[in-house]
């Protein structure tokens, strides 16, 4: 999974929202 486009932050805040 290789998203150039993703910032971290963003790819991080992702995570975060998908265990809640």
């Amino acid at each position: 999974m290789e998203i150039d486009d993703f910032p971290s932050h963003i790819i991080e805040e992702i995570k975060n929202t998908c265990e809640s």
